[in-house]
């Protein structure tokens, strides 16, 4: 695992092993970033159950203002601590469940990765408690990833599928938020 580009280009990351933090695949994760390349750039982001943070520090790499890692399981939070060491752009780590951290957010967030455990329904819990709590900025996009075998509910409010990826089992949805 690696970061795309940018300044930390190349920069190796490591992940745990663990059953529970998957890191995204790379050609999901290349595609992903071809589809957002214009939505990072001095934005406010939250990487949402960020495990080992490949995608908050890919945009830490493209120049993002500021990004808010979440996480509540101690080793990814290691890795992630791990992987952030000597990189000095503007971000914090929230140790949280992802209900409290979304609480906890000192901005509102422009670009949002979601990224939850496949079985469980956090991301749609996630997606409505940064809305009922005005946690995004409008216009803001969520990239939510999750099995194939689930599909967010059409009834969010204030939110539009823009687009959806399928990567075999894996599907990603770019999920744009107008006010």
């Amino acid at each position: 695992m690696q970061i795309i580009t940018g300044k930390y280009k190349g920069r190796k990351l490591v992940s745990t092993k663990e059953e529970t933090t998957k890191p995204t695949l790379a050609r999901v994760k290349e595609s992903m970033f071809c589809v957002i390349a214009d939505e990072i750039e001095n934005k406010v982001v939250l990487d949402l159950f960020a495990g080992s943070g490949a995608l908050g520090i890919e945009c830490v790499s493209r120049g993002a203002k500021k990004v808010y890692f979440c996480d509540n399981n101690k080793d990814a939070i290691n890795y992630l601590k791990k992987n952030l060491n000597n990189i000095k752009d503007d971000y914090v780590i929230l140790e949280d469940d992802f209900s409290v951290a979304i609480s906890k957010l000192e901005d509102s967030v422009d670009l949002v990765f979601l990224d939850p455990p496949f079985a469980s329904d956090f991301g749609e819990k996630a997606i409505y408690l940064l809305v009922s709590k005005n946690k995004l900025n409008d216009d803001a996009l969520i990239v939510f990833e999750h099995s194939t075998k689930k599909c967010l509910p059409s009834a969010l409010k204030d939110c539009i599928i823009e687009k959806q990826k399928i990567y075999g089992s894996v599907a990603v949805d770019f999920v744009r938020y107008k006010k």
